[in-house]
């Protein structure tokens, strides 16, 4: 299952990213992306229905390697979640199986966030942007 978000006003961000280098630029969509990850994998997390917590803890935002022209990141559930159990059954809690009803919570995460994705994307991208002007700033001294 993956999601894809379009974001507008990118000749504004173009402009933005001109007054940086292509390295400050590319760490800045990187963060920015990244950090929009996390806040889908928060808000997946708090909807799980499962109790123990194994499900929960396993849900994490990862930073995918991406291209030259591309930064990628991803919230998985990964087997790791716990001691005793692992995450791995994400997909049955999901989509529900013979003997268990469907308890979705990642569709309805995506559905719900889907259209605010521009702007948590612009919010974080001004967070992001300020950030990397105070290391350039801290550098220059």
């Amino acid at each position: 299952m993956k999601g894809h978000a379009k974001l507008h006003g990118l000749r504004d961000l173009k402009k933005t990213l001109e007054t940086v280098s292509p390295r400050e630029a590319k760490n800045i969509l990187r963060r920015t992306t990244f950090g929009l990850a996390v806040r889908v994998r928060d808000r997946m997390k708090e909807r799980v229905p499962v109790d123990e917590g194994n499900l929960q803890r396993s849900i994490k935002a990862k930073r995918n390697r991406g291209t030259r022209t591309r930064v990628e990141a991803s919230v998985i559930a990964d087997r790791s979640g716990g001691r005793t159990g692992t995450g791995f059954h994400w997909w049955w809690v999901e989509q529900g199986t013979v003997k268990m009803p469907a308890q979705p919570y990642i569709v309805p995460t995506v559905e719900e966030i889907r259209p605010q994705v521009p702007d948590l994307y612009r919010q974080e991208f001004g967070v992001q942007f300020e950030r990397e002007m105070q290391k350039r700033k801290t550098k220059a001294k």
